[in-house]
């Protein structure tokens, strides 16, 4: 398809050329051929659309398994296609959308392009039916050249809703409280608009006195009724619970109340899903964002000014509905931010965006904007209402400069809702005088919808400003172990430095550290740097500064964190290191006394029985059914490192009974360390064990750790939990023999009686299984 579109949108182009070329073809009628125009234009157009669709889903085909894993689940394969993300796409709609500007721009000057009667500029106002019908097909073309992201973001959506449980229409996401209280102040805003320009109108020099206490009233009812408003909220969710009951009288009531609101949070979530990404703002790299949200805006506005009134409006609204969208996307992500900063994960299902992108500033950037549009639409409008003129009462010259400048006045006479310019009887002179009341009514609008947008995206930044500073103060204080997503990569990425191994902890980002833990141990908090649970999910977070804090906390400070086989891998590696090599605190533990070694492993104790605990105690068995080669060899090495000690003869029953339930081959081997005789005919199976679980079972000189058990109950568990392990395997399976091959090369006879009776009642059940199978 991509092929078929490019070579209709190439016959288009030629076509084009031939019909339009005058020196080379002059013996052409233009007049009669100029109808042609269109074909070319369509084949054009419907080429490059067929294409550009056929991209989009060739992208999404190889973005797709991506987009189904949690970001701080990806591999550096993965990061890097969720990275690329839609660059491509965003590309051809750049081009689109200049080609388009630079078409409408370059339409009102004569002889520069071979079109004589295309006319899209807005001093060709007086438009005839042709004029008109090429706007609209440029208006057409513009928006077809939103479909192929719009797609592919919708395709996102879904697959976010797939993997993620999110749904793509929230109902919750507008409130009715909220829904009918804003409808209500919108209302009276509308009234206050209304009666305002009557009372102009009619040239009135003041208001009556009593309508001030009424207006004083109204404000102070309006603070009254947000004390009201939980109260209200929690009336109609008890009204909902009544409807599930016929009843009640009252059951119909929370669809009259709720339908408006979830009509309204469905919009908003197409606008959050759909339409806020195509301002590019969601795509990663440095400064792309901003970049593609300029690159996205500015050919919108050019458009607003440049084409004939009222047509501009469409580029205007357009990107008035995508500022307006970025926002509503900057508010759910901020949502998020306050629930992940609770549930101390980004992963949870209450999750609705997610944490890839910040978006303040690019909102903010987008906001921006807003202050060239809404001029640019009272200038659209004023072309068809005619409510504005100039300052002589003639019509308005250099537009673009007027109306920016007429704006800028109006908005400083509000600064906004202080309205100084009164207070002190400030003449401000603008190009532009509005004294009709539909002026009036516009300018108020403008006003009105620039300055809420002022004060509620101000007022969202400096509170998530706030909240940082707060969070850091709790967290100097010793009262919190975490941050929210945000801020706490800003934590590590200020911490950490570039060193010749990776990223080192600089000296303050230490103190601050230390002097958190000593608080902590003063109030009877966990010693936790960091929660546990955030470092393991920030192990895989794709930025080395962060990974590399975060691993740099588990090992200075001996703790575990993430997943319990995440866990197991740490502590495994914790162990061999402190076992050999020692850490800053103490030398190697093998090299120190006993009775330096008694208290290690006192302490050490307590955490390995708390893991294997929780690995063992997953009812469903998901994790040891989950547990590959590296994770056994991992657990391995705690087996063979903590030998014979008494101490850690309860964890060793624990580890039997997980490598039990474990499916895996290697499990096998891992039990059959633990009962191998130490004698030479043995020693083909210490290779083996050896082989597949390399430095696991090796001390740093390549000697092989012994792992067999010294107490016969101990290897009578053993031999039960190798008859277990061999349920996982269906007659036949080879490993039931080499299973069978390994139990009968023991020496039966040299175990006491329990371990003999368990080791020959082994070989005697897997015997019958391997016969059967060889008689089948």
């Amino acid at each position: 398809m991509i092929i078929a579109g490019l070579l209709a949108a190439a016959l288009g182009l030629a076509l084009l050329g031939w019909i339009t070329a005058p020196d080379l073809f002059s013996f052409i009628d233009r007049q009669e051929l100029e109808s042609d125009i269109w074909l070319a234009l369509g084949l054009i157009i419907g080429g490059f659309f067929t294409a550009n669709c056929s991209r989009a889903l060739q992208i999404w085909s190889r973005l797709k398994p991506v987009t189904q894993i949690q970001p701080a689940k990806r591999v550096a394969a993965q990061h890097r296609i969720a990275d690329q993300g839609f660059r491509e796409l965003f590309t051809y709609l750049f081009t689109a959308l200049t080609t388009l500007t630079a078409l409408t721009f370059l339409s009102d000057e004569p002889g520069v392009l071979p079109w004589p009667s295309l006319k899209l500029h807005n001093s060709d106002i007086g438009v005839n039916d042709a004029s008109i019908v090429q706007v609209s097909v440029l208006i057409g073309c513009l928006l077809v050249s939103l479909v192929p992201l719009i797609l592919v973001f919708f395709l996102q959506a879904r697959a976010e809703r797939e993997a993620f449980d999110r749904e793509i229409l929230r109902s919750d996401a507008v409130p009715p409280s909220s829904f009918w209280l804003g409808t209500a102040l919108l209302a009276g805003i509308i009234a206050l608009a209304v009666w305002a320009g009557k009372v102009s109108a009619n040239e009135k020099e003041g208001v009556e006195a009593g309508l001030s206490y009424w207006i004083t009233f109204a404000v102070v009812a309006l603070f009254v009724a947000f004390i009201f408003l939980p109260h209200i909220q929690r009336y109609i969710d008890q009204l909902a619970d009544n409807e599930q009951d016929p009843t009640q009288p009252k059951a119909s009531t929370p669809l009259l109340v709720g339908a408006p609101a979830i009509a309204a949070s469905w919009i908003d979530s197409l606008m959050v899903r759909l339409i806020a990404p195509l301002t590019g703002a969601t795509q990663h790299g440095p400064l792309v964002p901003h970049g593609f949200v300029v690159l996205s805006l500015l050919p919108l506005t050019a458009l607003g000014f440049v084409l004939p009134q009222p047509f501009g409006l469409v580029p205007i609204g357009l990107g008035a509905l995508m500022i307006f969208a970025l926002g509503r996307r900057w508010a759910w992500i901020e949502e998020d931010r306050e629930l992940a900063s609770r549930l101390l994960r980004t992963d949870a299902r209450e999750i609705q965006i997610g944490f890839e992108n910040d978006l303040k500033d690019e909102a903010l950037l987008g906001y921006a904007f807003l202050f060239i549009l809404v001029p640019l639409a009272l200038h659209q409008i004023n072309g068809v209402a005619g409510a504005f003129t100039g300052t002589d009462g003639n019509a308005i010259s250099n537009p673009f400069f007027a109306w920016l400048s007429f704006f800028g006045g109006e908005l400083a006479k509000a600064v906004p809702f202080v309205d100084w310019w009164e207070i002190y009887n400030v003449n401000i002179d603008t190009p532009i005088i509005g004294d009709a009341p539909v002026a009036k009514h516009l300018t108020f609008a403008a006003r009105a919808m620039v300055d809420l947008v002022i004060m509620a995206a101000l007022l969202q930044a400096i509170g998530i400003w706030q909240r940082s500073r707060a969070q850091d103060r709790l967290y100097d204080a010793g009262q919190v172990d975490a941050f929210d997503p945000f801020t706490e990569e800003h934590f590590f990425r200020r911490g950490m430095k570039k060193g010749k191994d990776g990223h080192l902890p600089r000296k303050k980002f230490e103190e601050r550290i230390e002097k958190h833990l000593e608080l902590r141990r003063d109030l009877g908090l966990p010693k936790n740097p960091y929660n546990p649970f955030r470092l393991g999910e920030l192990l895989r977070h794709p930025d080395k500064e962060i990974s590399d804090g975060a691993l740099w906390m588990l090992e200075h400070f001996n703790i575990l964190a993430g997943t319990p086989l995440d866990q197991l891998m740490q502590l495994s590696q914790q162990w061999y290191s402190a076992w050999y090599f020692g850490t800053a605190e103490s030398p190697a533990i093998s090299t120190q006394h006993e009775i330096e070694q008694k208290a290690w492993r006192r302490f050490e104790k307590l955490r390995l029985e708390s893991l294997l605990a929780e690995l063992v105690d997953d009812e469903k068995e998901l994790i040891a059914y989950s547990m590959k080669r590296d994770d056994i060899a991992h657990l391995m090495t705690l087996v063979a490192l903590s030998g014979s000690a008494v101490e850690f003869h309860f964890a060793r029953v624990l580890c039997m009974e997980l490598l039990s339930q474990a499916p895996h081959p290697s499990a096998f081997w891992a039990l059959a360390a633990q009962v191998c005789p130490t004698g030479d005919s043995f020693e083909n199976y210490r290779e083996v064990i050896g082989s597949e679980f390399g430095e696991a079972v090796q001390s740093p000189e390549l000697d092989y750790l012994n792992s067999r058990h010294g107490r016969s109950e101990m290897r009578s568990l053993c031999y039960r939990a190798i008859l277990d392990h061999s349920h996982a395997y269906e007659d036949g399976d080879l490993m039931l023999n080499q299973m069978l091959e390994f139990l009968m090369n023991v020496d039966a006879s040299g175990e006491a009686l329990g371990a003999e009776l368990d080791l020959r009642r082994a070989i005697t059940i897997l015997s019958a299984r391997v016969r059967r199978s060889r008689d089948h």
